[in-house]
């Protein structure tokens, strides 16, 4: 099994929610901890759950999930449609043992 970690990376433009550092742990794929976030918007969490059931067990090593990091995009529909900034994750994976 793996623990999944995503961190904040960078922020472009502005969003009311997400701070660079911002840190959220799952567990077992499905547990998510808030660690030093305060709070995890429903857009990046809608973009991100689908990946953390695979991101938790092993994979080979040819599946482009298999890697240990990862940068994925906050899919929230930006200022014009009411969203926020553009929000970059760092994602990792860290094997439990």
């Amino acid at each position: 099994m793996y623990r999944v970690i995503v961190t904040v990376k960078e922020v472009k433009g502005h969003c009311d929610i997400h701070k660079v550092g911002d840190r959220f742990i799952v567990e077992d794929g499905q547990n998510l901890t808030l660690d030093t976030a305060k709070s995890l918007c429903i857009y990046a969490l809608a973009g991100l759950i689908p990946l953390f059931p695979a991101l938790s067990k092993d994979l080979p090593k040819e599946d482009w999930m298999s890697a240990e990091t990862q940068y994925l995009q906050c899919i929230d529909p930006g200022p014009e449609r009411g969203g926020g900034g553009t929000v970059i994750f760092e994602v990792k994976r860290e094997k439990v043992t």
